[in-house]
């Protein structure tokens, strides 16, 4: 069953940057059954990594220390934060643009 598995380890979904993680999570389908606790762990996880794409710091990779991220992108992981804890009727105002990928 195991072998089964894509075959990376936390170590090395750490290194990819946030938007390659949150594929792997997404395409993730482990054998049922599977207890609450582990389908609640992969629920958390793929919520968290799409907010931090959703934010544009999909190019992070988990392994980054905090110390080395610039104002804005601290700016973001807090928004993040806030976008999981469900808030309603709140406005959030960024002080730098968000930069689409897509090619002008």
């Amino acid at each position: 069953m195991l072998r089964a598995l894509p075959g990376l380890t936390v170590h090395d979904l750490v290194l990819l940057p946030a938007e390659r993680a949150r594929a792997f999570f997404e395409e993730l389908h482990l054998p049922a059954p599977l207890d609450e606790a582990t389908d609640l762990l992969l629920t958390e996880i793929r919520a968290r990594l799409r907010y931090v794409c959703e934010v544009g710091l999909g190019y992070l990779t988990l392994d980054r220390q905090s110390r080395t991220l610039s104002g804005g992108e601290v700016q973001r992981i807090n928004l993040t934060t806030a976008l999981g804890t469900s808030l309603v009727n709140t406005l959030f105002v960024l002080d730098e643009p968000v930069h689409s990928a897509a090619p002008a």
